[in-house]
């Protein structure tokens, strides 16, 4: 499951696919049913379980530190994948 998410290389549609399996699996949806405009809190219901659990589990599969500070600012998919692509050059 998510273990086996290491990324291998840091194309822009392995990142995405990466991610959206993440949050697929956290929160029990069909990866097609992810859209950028998905928002966590008003789509998905996250709870702060849930929040907690994907910001894990993007930090193993990406290789990367967040702060909570800066992962708040994201609310929907594709500000989250934006988040992650800078965090990725920063490497």
């Amino acid at each position: 499951m998510l273990s086996c998410l290491k990324l291998k290389n840091n194309s822009k549609m392995d990142i995405e696919k990466k991610f959206k399996q993440i949050v697929a699996d956290i929160f029990k949806r069909d990866i097609k049913d992810l859209k950028g405009s998905t928002r966590f809190v008003e789509d998905l219901n996250a709870k702060s379980i849930d929040i907690i659990a994907l910001i894990a589990a993007t930090e193993n599969a990406f290789g990367i530190k967040t702060s909570a500070h800066e992962t708040s600012k994201n609310k929907t998919v594709k500000q989250a994948l934006d988040y992650i692509k800078r965090k990725l050059k920063e490497k």
